[in-house]
């Protein structure tokens, strides 16, 4: 009767192991597909670009005029806008399922573009293509 216990105690031990062990991948599973969903939310806003570095010389005053109400929107449905000194544009949009890079096509058929994402948090999107940066800010 003891050995009996014994074993069905052992057999319960080992049920609450994979039931945890079941539970920790559904948990594992569920973080790391949150975390693709993650970018999309934090991505689809109106940001104002604040800073650019490109990798020749510009002077300020191109610069500032590069700068001056330019503002890039990206939507939760996969579309984006870009207005200001920039320039206009539209198209759609891809985020890696790694949230690194953004894909870029323009509707009117300007260019396919992919930009590495170096920083994307609520407030702060940095963008880099082809050594040159832009820095921008969420729009309140």
């Amino acid at each position: 009767m003891a050995k009996k216990r014994l074993t069905d105690t052992s057999n319960l031990l080992n049920m609450k192991k994979l039931n945890a062990g079941i539970l920790m991948l559904f948990l594992m599973v569920f973080v790391f597909s949150s975390c693709g969903n993650n970018h999309q939310k934090q991505i689809a806003k109106t940001w104002q670009v604040t800073d650019i570095e490109t990798s020749t010389e510009l002077a300020d005053s191109t610069k500032t005029q590069m700068m001056e109400g330019s503002q890039l929107s990206f939507t939760s449905d996969g579309h984006y806008t870009s207005q200001g000194g920039i320039g206009a544009d539209q198209g759609t949009y891809t985020l890696d399922k790694d949230g690194k890079n953004l894909s870029t096509v323009s509707e009117a058929g300007r260019s396919n573009s992919v930009y590495e994402i170096k920083k994307l948090t609520d407030d702060e999107l940095v963008l880099n293509s082809n050594g040159n940066t832009v820095t921008c800010t969420a729009k309140k």
